[in-house]
């Protein structure tokens, strides 16, 4: 099926679609698992561009009048759900997410309200959606984000605000890169910041920057890539925080640098990898051990770029050390690609030490 496969201009089809998803989503129906290529989302990112402002999103039925104070309901449960993804991983309280949307954001979008109320409900939702379809990737259920993504860039043109479409379209870019879909990554990247236009604030422009950069990186277009590297800094060092969404609020100084990090692991530069990645992990919160042990593995790569396996190995294992607690299949793959490329290096004691430390997700990874 082609559920929430489709880009819509239509609010009221949006929020059928988004009601049949989370409804099919709980019933854990098996279409929803099917995969779905990152080819499938051209066509709802073409629409999404060309597609004119959307209509003020009154609503139409029911007897129930939403107000500004049911909004900040919903984004106060959505932070409390991208607090626990950013702690525990995506497995942790994704069906939670899911049975939230369905049992208490669907009657809001199907009531009435005011055109600002309107527009600013159907943003929550949209960020509701987009973030519950990124802990069904972190966990590995890539055909079911998907669905989730396009669901939230319909939600996010109802809401007449493109900069969070184009939010949107970046998380795809992101798990196109992840996985192994480059091209795909980079022109998704490219949409977000063109569909964004002038009404995107400067750290919004420099996520998209880096998202961009990040999948030119595993192109292996270095020119191109350290050139959006220096758009994205650019970019953050004009935001000044006042104007900027609410939704941007993750993208601080430390999540800039540990794209920077990624993008120069990839690129094959440790020593460019390791100072990012250090002041990355220098600068990030303990609230984000997800995040945290991402940028970890990309310390341990640099250090064994640059051949020292020894404090590789020691990095890595405090790594697969938090990644035990994470929920998250992203967690358990980045350190079973470290473990891969220690097979390079023949057998030393510090690989042996490694992979004692790191038996147990080393096993669930397998």
């Amino acid at each position: 099926m082609t559920l929430a496969l489709s880009f819509s201009e239509s609010r009221d089809a949006t929020i059928r679609t988004s009601r049949m998803l989370w409804t099919e989503d709980l019933k854990r129906s098996e279409f929803l698992r099917m995969a779905v290529s990152a080819g499938t989302l051209t066509t709802p990112m073409a629409r999404w561009l060309v597609s004119p402002p959307a209509d003020p999103p009154y609503g139409t039925s029911g007897s129930r009048r939403v107000g500004a104070d049911d909004v900040a309901a919903v984004r106060a449960t959505l932070h409390m759900f991208e607090s626990l993804d950013h702690q525990f991983g995506g497995g942790h309280a994704r069906t939670a997410a899911v049975q939230y949307l369905s049992d208490a954001v669907t009657p809001l979008l199907h009531a009435s309200y005011t055109d600002a109320v309107g527009r600013e409900l159907f943003s929550v939702a949209a960020q509701f959606t987009y973030k519950t379809g990124a802990m069904a990737y972190d966990v590995g259920l890539h055909g079911l984000a998907r669905r989730y993504f396009v669901q939230a860039l319909s939600l996010a043109h109802a809401s007449g605000d493109r900069p969070l479409g184009g939010k949107v379209l970046a998380l795809m870019s992101h798990q196109a890169n992840y996985l192994g879909e480059c091209q795909e990554s980079v022109d998704l990247a490219r949409a977000a910041a063109l569909g964004a236009g002038s009404r995107a604030t400067p750290r919004v422009r420099a996520m998209y920057a880096a998202m961009e950069a990040r999948g030119l990186a595993s192109i292996g277009d270095k020119r191109a890539c350290l050139r959006m590297m220096k758009q994205a800094e650019a970019n953050f060092a004009q935001a000044s925080g006042a104007d900027e969404p609410d939704w941007i609020g993750y993208f601080d100084l430390a999540e800039l640098q540990d794209e920077l990090a990624h993008c120069f692991t990839a690129l094959r530069s440790p020593r460019n990898a390791e100072q990012h990645a250090t002041l990355a992990l220098g600068q990030s919160s303990d609230l984000h051990p997800r995040s945290r042990t991402f940028c970890r593995i990309s310390l341990a790569t640099s250090y064994l770029d640059a051949g020292d396996v020894p404090r590789a190995c020691d990095t890595a294992a405090e790594a697969a050390a938090a990644a035990g607690r994470i929920k998250s299949a992203r967690v358990r793959k980045y350190v079973r690609m470290f473990d891969r490329r220690l097979n390079d290096f023949g057998r030393q004691r510090s690989i042996t030490d490694f992979r004692e430390r790191a038996r147990t997700i080393l096993a669930v990874a397998s």
